[in-house]
Protein backbone atom coordinates (compact mmCIF):
# COMPACT_ATOMS: atom_id res chain seq x y z
CA UNK A 1 0.00 0.00 0.00
CA UNK A 2 1.99 2.98 -1.22
CA UNK A 3 0.47 6.41 -1.63
CA UNK A 4 3.51 8.24 -2.95
CA UNK A 5 1.60 11.09 -4.58
CA UNK A 6 -0.88 11.64 -1.75
CA UNK A 7 -0.31 14.34 0.87
CA UNK A 8 0.32 13.55 4.52
CA UNK A 9 -2.84 13.51 6.59
CA UNK A 10 -3.26 13.31 10.36
CA UNK A 11 -5.21 10.05 9.88
CA UNK A 12 -2.35 8.41 7.96
CA UNK A 13 0.22 9.70 10.45
CA UNK A 14 -1.83 8.12 13.25
CA UNK A 15 -2.04 4.79 11.41
CA UNK A 16 1.73 4.78 10.87
CA UNK A 17 2.41 5.58 14.54
CA UNK A 18 0.06 2.87 15.80
CA UNK A 19 1.64 0.26 13.51
CA UNK A 20 5.16 1.29 14.53
CA UNK A 21 4.38 1.19 18.26
CA UNK A 22 2.73 -2.24 17.89
CA UNK A 23 5.86 -3.49 16.10
CA UNK A 24 8.11 -1.88 18.71
CA UNK A 25 6.22 -3.49 21.57
CA UNK A 26 6.43 -6.90 19.89
CA UNK A 27 10.11 -6.55 18.96
CA UNK A 28 11.38 -5.16 22.25
CA UNK A 29 8.53 -5.82 24.66
CA UNK A 30 7.21 -3.44 27.24
CA UNK A 31 9.70 -1.84 29.55
CA UNK A 32 9.06 -2.98 33.11
CA UNK A 33 10.80 -2.38 36.39
CA UNK A 34 13.41 -5.04 37.13
CA UNK A 35 11.47 -6.43 40.08
CA UNK A 36 8.54 -7.32 37.79
CA UNK A 37 10.66 -9.92 36.02
CA UNK A 38 11.24 -13.32 37.51
CA UNK A 39 14.02 -15.83 37.25
CA UNK A 40 11.52 -18.63 37.84
CA UNK A 41 10.80 -20.95 34.93
CA UNK A 42 7.39 -20.84 33.27
CA UNK A 43 4.74 -23.11 34.77
CA UNK A 44 4.50 -26.42 32.96
CA UNK A 45 1.98 -29.10 33.87
CA UNK A 46 1.46 -32.69 32.83
CA UNK A 47 -1.92 -33.61 31.32
CA UNK A 48 -3.11 -35.26 34.56
CA UNK A 49 -2.12 -32.22 36.61
CA UNK A 50 -3.96 -29.93 34.20
CA UNK A 51 -7.10 -32.03 34.49
CA UNK A 52 -6.87 -32.23 38.30
CA UNK A 53 -6.46 -28.45 38.59
CA UNK A 54 -9.31 -27.79 36.13
CA UNK A 55 -7.11 -26.16 33.53
CA UNK A 56 -8.06 -26.49 29.85
CA UNK A 57 -6.29 -29.14 27.81
CA UNK A 58 -3.60 -28.08 25.39
CA UNK A 59 -6.01 -28.68 22.50
CA UNK A 60 -8.54 -26.27 24.01
CA UNK A 61 -6.05 -23.42 24.26
CA UNK A 62 -5.87 -20.86 21.49
CA UNK A 63 -2.60 -21.09 19.59
CA UNK A 64 -0.36 -18.09 20.14
CA UNK A 65 -0.75 -15.41 17.51
CA UNK A 66 2.17 -15.21 15.17
CA UNK A 67 3.33 -11.65 14.76
CA UNK A 68 3.45 -10.21 11.30
CA UNK A 69 6.97 -10.38 9.96
CA UNK A 70 8.46 -7.32 8.34
CA UNK A 71 11.22 -6.79 5.83
CA UNK A 72 14.38 -4.99 6.99
CA UNK A 73 13.30 -1.94 4.98
CA UNK A 74 9.92 -1.87 6.74
CA UNK A 75 11.62 -2.22 10.14
CA UNK A 76 13.86 0.75 9.31
CA UNK A 77 10.80 2.70 8.24
CA UNK A 78 9.03 1.96 11.53
CA UNK A 79 12.13 3.00 13.47
CA UNK A 80 11.93 6.37 11.69
CA UNK A 81 8.20 6.64 12.42
CA UNK A 82 8.80 6.06 16.14
CA UNK A 83 10.98 9.20 16.16
CA UNK A 84 8.33 11.48 14.60
CA UNK A 85 6.84 12.72 17.89
CA UNK A 86 10.31 13.66 19.15
CA UNK A 87 11.25 15.37 15.89
CA UNK A 88 8.04 17.30 15.32
CA UNK A 89 6.44 17.76 18.75
CA UNK A 90 9.43 18.58 20.91
CA UNK A 91 8.18 22.04 21.91
CA UNK A 92 4.51 21.20 22.55
CA UNK A 93 4.39 18.78 25.51
CA UNK A 94 0.60 18.81 26.09
CA UNK A 95 -0.39 17.38 22.71
CA UNK A 96 2.56 14.98 22.93
CA UNK A 97 1.21 13.52 26.20
CA UNK A 98 -2.26 13.18 24.70
CA UNK A 99 -0.87 11.54 21.55
CA UNK A 100 1.12 9.06 23.64
CA UNK A 101 -2.01 8.13 25.58
CA UNK A 102 -4.06 7.80 22.37
CA UNK A 103 -1.49 5.47 20.76
CA UNK A 104 -1.29 3.38 23.95
CA UNK A 105 -5.09 3.03 23.92
CA UNK A 106 -5.09 2.03 20.24
CA UNK A 107 -2.67 -0.84 20.84
CA UNK A 108 -4.13 -1.98 24.17
CA UNK A 109 -7.13 -4.25 24.21
CA UNK A 110 -9.91 -3.07 26.47
CA UNK A 111 -8.56 0.44 27.08
CA UNK A 112 -10.59 3.14 25.38
CA UNK A 113 -9.25 6.65 24.85
CA UNK A 114 -12.41 8.28 26.27
CA UNK A 115 -12.11 6.24 29.47
CA UNK A 116 -8.37 6.93 29.82
CA UNK A 117 -9.03 10.67 29.42
CA UNK A 118 -11.78 10.49 32.04
CA UNK A 119 -9.52 8.63 34.51
CA UNK A 120 -6.89 11.36 34.17
CA UNK A 121 -9.47 14.08 34.72
CA UNK A 122 -8.76 15.70 31.36
CA UNK A 123 -11.38 17.51 29.33
CA UNK A 124 -12.54 15.17 26.55
CA UNK A 125 -12.76 17.97 23.96
CA UNK A 126 -9.33 19.32 24.90
CA UNK A 127 -7.82 15.84 24.71
CA UNK A 128 -9.20 15.26 21.21
CA UNK A 129 -8.00 18.70 20.10
CA UNK A 130 -4.55 17.91 21.52
CA UNK A 131 -4.43 14.57 19.70
CA UNK A 132 -5.55 16.19 16.44
CA UNK A 133 -3.04 19.03 16.85
CA UNK A 134 -0.19 16.55 17.44
CA UNK A 135 -1.09 14.43 14.40
CA UNK A 136 -1.55 17.52 12.21
CA UNK A 137 1.76 19.02 13.38
CA UNK A 138 3.58 15.81 12.46
CA UNK A 139 1.82 15.70 9.06
CA UNK A 140 2.80 19.31 8.34
CA UNK A 141 6.37 18.66 9.42
CA UNK A 142 6.67 15.64 7.13
CA UNK A 143 5.24 17.66 4.23
CA UNK A 144 7.58 20.58 4.97
CA UNK A 145 10.59 18.25 5.08
CA UNK A 146 9.64 16.69 1.73
CA UNK A 147 9.15 13.20 3.16
CA UNK A 148 7.29 11.17 0.54
CA UNK A 149 4.50 8.86 1.65
CA UNK A 150 5.46 5.25 1.05
CA UNK A 151 9.14 6.14 1.28
CA UNK A 152 9.09 7.52 4.81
Amino acid sequence: MTHDSEPWTPKFVGECLVEAVRWSEYAAGRVLPADMKSGMPALEMFAGEREFEGWPTIGELDPPKRPKSYSPAKVSQMERVIRWPTLYLGKIPGPTRVLNLWVRCKISQGLKFDRAVEIRGWSRATAYRGRDKALATIAMGLTRDGVVRGQH
